[in-house]
């Protein structure tokens, strides 16, 4: 068996650092610790490392790795980091490497098997709201399976867990109602510099002897601390402040501002004065890249002498992103924060030691981290810094600052807190009864900052039929908070993580909002938490920069750009004349129907109109239902049985839980030998189908509300209690409501439905029987798809 520092040394060109090491070690005795606590620049990524290669060893570790981290910018470069090391195996080995992040899923087909390893990198809010029940921008009957995969078999890294003090409680509760569950693992491991546990995993004696930490870890950071007067401007200093680091010799300076607007004023006023950068954490993934562009210089690694430049940014590089400073100015903060800012300042200890500054203007009220608090924060600094005057510092060195909070401990900072996640919480949450919504944000986010986000997209052709000939893309979507919408033109509306206030007015902005299928016209203030809205780019409210509330400007729509580019990239070169010809000709359908075979969609599809003459041929949306291809109903089911066996066979599950998966997937279907769903599909009455060549007609023939699988449920003759839910569940209904039926003898046969749900949760827990269900419904998805995509003469 390959040593991990053989397997880390194949990959990154050099061993790991010992902490490094020893937590491979651990993990692989199933030795876990409480936390991981070493600091900023040594290699907390490792972890990612760590658990690949234990899983790869063979070791007892959860199937899916599950990285939160709270700040956008810091989501991508972990998501490229695991890219990379995935990329390192072979192809076969490859974990599938997931991003959650607004609005929708980038890589979606990784919920479709539940046994391939996957590295899921995520913020709060996404991660949070699918492990939930609830998950933003889910289509409700999707969502028990996303819970499932994220609340069994998973490993969830907390990164920065000092902004995310309210979710890690929520963790820690769910762990606790997870009940017998099943036998999968599920853990928690919050990552913080400042956990303290006789448990946690940090840095020993051999890594401060390692050259590389030893470097990073000693190197003097000393930061002056300047308290403005009454008179004086804040803006106006840290500008001033930021030219004296650059004719000091700094190269590289950064800024940062504790409010987006301060941030955005800075900045003007500093590239007045040179090149300049603005970095927040409110920009559409569109712009963002061009940004980042602009930062590959300024990351750690990259060669000192580079071109000067100022960056100006938020709190949004505060932690994991891997930008390296020269010199840094900086506004006052908690000493959490302001130690988690100094670690973007020399980063890999290149530079002999690295100026920084902390301005101050005690007189103000602070709406982001509360003047007490940070009025104690600067008691703090003044006790523990050297010199008088304008002379006095604090040495905010890894080793020195560790010295420092040694002697004397910081000061309590403002904590948010989650209410008590219950059991009748999750009653509800886990279920489709038509309640009031429950809100999940406080959760997440904790009492005082539980406000969830939105996804705003702008768009110049703006309107329902539009919308759904071109959906929103990923790319061009912004997160804000819901209250910073509601209070567009208010400064506080674009402060990250600030609460809003009950005076909160609604906004009569219109929108659209996108509900995955269909748009729907609301106003601002009818959003809900995890709602994809779109304005029409009259509004304004972005720029190149980000969001930008007080700007009127016509916002650009890059919806196109790369709509275009990903389209073409996907015509395959021996059609590209074919489509031309058909383009420029009275084409018949027939003809599309051909190309579309040819092309290798045998499912049904559409046909999208693009200006300009363009032309996509586009997979459509479809049920398991709908078929060109006639599949035998008992083919179908025997297939389904199987494969959802092998599946739990390959988790490892009991033998009690095998079995009732292979009987529901025998008996999942069996509603659909009533006559009227076989004449609708096509079926000649003597060999049941599954799946017909007239996929939408049985809805002619079949009563409003008719189910097949309540139907399958009815003709079940005592089967055990999981099989029969499993049945009755497989297409997301069920939970524990159906759909409204015609026929009230099947009502009666069922109307035990909730109890019999009740008992199984009481023996699964929420997440383990939202497991099951989603192992059959998966197995339905992809025999289905199977059955499709197998040539003719191969179909059973």
């Amino acid at each position: 068996m390959e040593t991990f520092s053989d397997w880390y040394l194949s990959r990154h060109g050099r061993t790991p650092f010992p902490w490094q090491a020893r937590l491979a070690e651990r993990i692989a005795a199933d030795h876990w610790p409480d936390a991981l606590t070493p600091p900023t620049a040594s290699g907390k990524t490792g972890v990612i490392d760590a658990w690949l290669w234990a899983w790869q060893c063979g070791h007892p570790v959860p199937r899916r790795l599950v990285y939160v981290i709270d700040r956008r910018l810091v989501v991508d470069g972990v998501t490229d980091y695991a890219r990379d090391l995935a990329a390192s195996l072979p192809e076969a080995e490859r974990p599938a490497i997931v991003t959650l992040r607004g609005g929708m899923t980038i890589d979606e087909d990784w919920v479709l098997d539940p046994t391939r390893p996957a590295i899921v990198v995520s913020t709060v809010d996404q991660a949070g709201s699918r492990l939930l029940f609830r998950g933003y921008g889910i289509h409700p009957r999707s969502a028990p399976i996303h819970a499932a995969l994220l609340g069994n078999d998973a490993l969830w890294v907390l990164d920065e867990v000092h902004l995310a003090q309210p979710f890690l409680q929520t963790l820690e509760r769910v762990a606790r109602l997870r009940g017998r569950a099943l036998p999968l693992p599920w853990r928690v491991l919050p990552m913080s510099a400042t956990w303290n546990s006789d448990q946690a995993h940090g840095l020993a004696d051999s890594d401060f002897e390692h050259p590389l930490l030893a470097q990073r870890l000693a190197r003097p950071k000393p930061a002056r601390l300047i308290k403005l007067k009454e008179t004086q401007d804040a803006t106006a200093v840290l500008i001033q402040e930021a030219v004296g680091l650059r004719e000091e010799g700094a190269e590289v300076v950064a800024v940062v501002c504790n409010r987006v607007a301060r941030a955005r004023a800075v900045f003007e006023g500093l590239r007045e004065r040179g090149d300049a950068l603005l970095l927040t954490g409110r920009i559409r993934p569109a712009d963002r890249e061009i940004l980042m562009e602009r930062t590959r210089p300024l990351m750690a690694g990259r060669r000192r002498g580079r071109s000067p430049v100022f960056v100006v940014a938020t709190q949004t590089i505060e932690v994991g992103a891997d930008l390296d400073f020269d010199g840094l100015v900086t506004e006052h903060a908690p000493v959490s924060a302001l130690r988690q800012r100094a670690g973007r300042l020399n980063r890999l200890g290149e530079l002999p030691s690295a100026p920084m500054r902390i301005v101050y203007r005690p007189d103000k009220e602070d709406p982001v981290y509360g003047k007490p608090f940070l009025d104690a924060a600067w008691k703090w600094l003044g006790k523990v810094a050297t010199g008088r005057g304008k002379a006095k510092c604090v040495d905010f060195g890894i080793r020195a600052l560790d010295s420092a909070l040694a002697s004397h401990p910081a000061p309590a900072e403002d904590r948010a807190s989650a209410p008590l996640l219950l059991e009748s919480h999750l009653d509800l949450l886990a279920s489709n009864i038509p309640l009031p919504r429950l809100e999940i944000a406080p959760w997440l986010r904790g009492w005082e900052r539980g406000t969830a986000e939105v996804y705003l997209c702008w768009r110049a052709d703006w309107g329902e039929e539009s919308l759904t000939a071109a959906p929103p893309r990923q790319h061009e979507l912004l997160a804000i908070p819901l209250g910073a919408l509601r209070r567009w033109s208010e400064d506080i509306a674009d402060i990250e993580d600030v609460a809003p206030d009950a005076s909160m007015a609604r906004n009569p902005l219109e929108c659209l909002r996108w509900t995955g299928e269909r748009a729907e016209r609301i106003t601002a203030g009818e959003a809900r938490p995890g709602d994809t809205l779109v304005l029409h780019s009259e509004v304004g409210g972005h720029d190149a920069l980000g969001w930008a509330p007080r700007s009127r400007q016509p916002v650009t729509d890059v919806g196109d750009d790369e709509r275009r580019v990903r389209l073409h990239a996907d015509v395959h070169p021996e059609l590209a004349d074919e489509i031309a010809a058909l383009l420029d000709s009275e084409a018949q359908v027939s003809d599309w129907h051909r190309l579309a075979q040819q092309a290798g969609l045998e499912r049904p599809g559409r046909v999208l109109a693009i200006p300009k003459g363009r032309l996509v041929l586009s997979r459509g949306q479809w049920t398991s239902d709908k078929a060109y291809r006639a599949i035998p109903l008992t083919v179908h089911s025997d297939a389904v049985a199987e494969s959802v066996a092998r599946t739990a066979q390959t988790l490892k599950l009991p033998r009690e839980v095998r079995d009732g998966l292979r009987q529901a997937g025998r008996d999942h279907d069996t509603g659909k030998a009533d006559l009227r769903w076989q004449a609708g599909v096509g079926g000649d009455g003597e060999v049941p189908l599954a799946k017909g060549p007239r996929a939408d007609d049985p809805w002619l023939t079949l009563p409003p509300g008719w189910r097949h699988e309540m139907e399958s449920v009815a003709r079940l003759d005592g089967p055990a209690p999981l099989t029969r839910y499993l049945v009755g569940t497989h297409h997301g209904y069920g939970r524990p409501l159906f759909p409204m039926a015609p026929d009230p003898k099947r009502w009666r046969q069922m109307e035990d439905w909730p109890e019999l749900r009740t008992g199984l949760l009481r023996d699964w827990g929420h997440w383990g029987l939202a497991l099951l269900e989603t192992l059959l419904r998966l197995a339905d998805w992809t025999v289905s798809d199977a059955e499709q995509h197998t040539a003719p003469e191969e179909t059973p």
